[in-house]
């Protein structure tokens, strides 16, 4: 019988909660529920049953925050290059994967992140003109996607291009992060199905818990409805230097 379905009322209503609150963060910033839902749920089932177990809802709720109605052509005319080379530079990443360090490569990606993160405190912040995201848009969708590949950790560097860009606010940043994600998730968990990495009993208790997840995917939209635009910011920084310092940490502690 699947993990999730062998669990205890008490453990399934703590894992309904953990989904619903990983929702919430979501639904505010547009990412992070992976990184918040998968450890916690870790600890009531293998991880490599959590993984199958998180296919769906991350999957539903990137389409339903990508929001594909006709306004979205906008988001894909314009983004289209980064998604494109973010796909190329997963693919490329994962051959590399196979030989690398994977410690030492996301090392490096927490200390990338958290200069970024530190020099935007200080307003160091870097503006890419709508104008030049014709050339910075494959570059950075080549390099977030390599290093996605190479670390599984895709989603850092995705938001610090996306926050750069002039023009962007948070509710356009939401649409097309959940664009990107769904340009890489969907040939990823496409291909595990593919090659019968998942069964019916997996995608069945992965459904299950679609429920709690878009609770909190609304809940978090519409505290994000009600905040600045500069609070946001802060919001989205403050998570990606807590993930640059969790990547540090456990990278330096296997490493050293």
């Amino acid at each position: 019988m699947p993990e999730i379905f062998a669990l205890s009322t008490e453990s399934l209503l703590i894992i309904a909660l953990i989904v619903f609150i990983g929702g919430m963060i979501k639904g505010f910033l547009g990412f992070g529920m992976p990184i918040f839902a998968t450890p916690l749920l870790a600890l009531f089932m293998p991880l490599l049953a959590v993984i199958p177990l998180m296919a769906v809802p991350v999957l539903f709720s990137n389409i339903y925050q990508a929001k594909l109605n006709k306004p979205f052509k906008q988001y894909f005319s314009r983004f289209w290059p980064l998604g494109l080379f973010q796909i190329a530079g997963v693919v490329i990443g994962v051959q590399i994967l196979v030989s690398a360090n994977t410690d030492l490569l996301k090392l490096g990606l927490g200390l990338i992140v958290i200069c970024n993160v530190c020099l935007r405190i200080f307003k160091l912040k870097l503006r890419i003109p709508s104008a030049q995201e014709g050339y910075f848009g494959p570059f950075g969708g080549l390099v977030a996607g390599f290093v996605g590949g190479t670390t599984s950790f895709v989603g850092p560097l995705l938001v610090l291009y996306l926050s750069s860009l002039e023009n962007l606010k948070k509710d356009d940043f939401v649409r097309v992060i959940a664009f990107l994600y769904l340009g890489g998730f969907i040939p990823m968990y496409g291909g595990l199905a593919v090659l019968d990495a998942f069964t019916w009993q997996q995608l069945a208790g992965s459904a299950a818990i679609c429920l709690p997840m878009l609770t909190g995917v609304y809940y978090g939209e519409r505290l994000r409805s009600v905040i600045s635009e500069n609070l946001f910011e802060r919001a989205v920084m403050l998570t990606l230097g807590s993930v640059a310092l969790s990547l540090i940490y456990q990278s330096a502690i296997n490493l050293f």
